[in-house]
């Protein structure tokens, strides 16, 4: 597979992580009907298990908004996507060629044409993995496993940095860009796993995409760290 469909699979079908856990951050913000994951408790070591930065509203709303992506994905994917890729790609009218050719009826021609169209066989001579139609039209559980499990990637990451010793707000890279993607994929991973170039994708990217993102953010006050 080309590196350019590579990076746009794994951008769509990370999206709901990448919303979940940009989002937590605002649901996050505020006191009123919100408290720490860890109510302020300290780990044996003496020091908090989470922070203050990890809240009950911010995993709650930042969940349901990537959910939410995942929803989106699965109807536009129905709709626009998967219809766009048959009618247009090269392959779409070979098929159509290849069935009309074939069939002396109409019923016949429909019947082949629905079976090859975004079949493995499908996207393997378009070049892109043969569960692409998983990634551009993935299901709403699909969405709520990315969301959930980037924020629980997210919790591991600030257990780690205050094992560390380093307090809310120090940067510690790489884990600081990486740990709710790792956990994004690992939870994900219960229902689907995507081929081993997006993985690779993904990890590659989301460091630049995120300390892009958090520049921006600090940029416009939303953050109070650019990273």
């Amino acid at each position: 597979m080309d590196i350019l469909p590579a990076i746009i699979l794994a951008l769509w079908f990370i999206l709901p992580a990448y919303a979940s856990n940009g989002l937590a951050v605002i649901f996050g913000r505020g006191s009123r009907l919100n408290k720490p994951l860890d109510f302020g408790h300290n780990f044996i070591d003496g020091r908090r298990i989470f922070g203050d930065g990890k809240t009950f509203r911010g995993l709650v709303g930042g969940t349901a908004f990537g959910t939410l992506i995942g929803a989106i994905q699965l109807l536009s994917g129905e709709k626009i996507a998967l219809p766009w890729l048959g009618s247009n790609a090269p392959i779409g009218l070979w098929i159509y060629l290849a069935s009309y050719l074939g069939a002396s009826h109409d019923l016949l021609y429909f019947l082949i044409y629905q079976w090859l169209t975004f079949s493995p066989l499908f996207f393997i001579l378009l070049d892109l993995p043969i569960n692409s139609k998983s990634i551009l039209a993935p299901t709403m559980f699909h969405g709520f496993l990315l969301s959930f499990g980037a924020l629980l990637g997210d919790l591991v990451g600030s257990f780690m940095k205050r094992r560390l010793g380093l307090e809310r707000g120090q940067p510690a890279p790489f884990l600081d860009q990486l740990d709710f993607i790792v956990g994004a994929l690992a939870l994900s991973f219960i229902e689907f796993i995507p081929q081993i170039e997006i993985i690779i994708a993904l990890l590659v990217f989301t460091p630049i995409i995120h300390l892009t993102a958090n520049i921006i953010g600090f940029k416009l006050k939303l953050k109070k760290e650019p990273w």
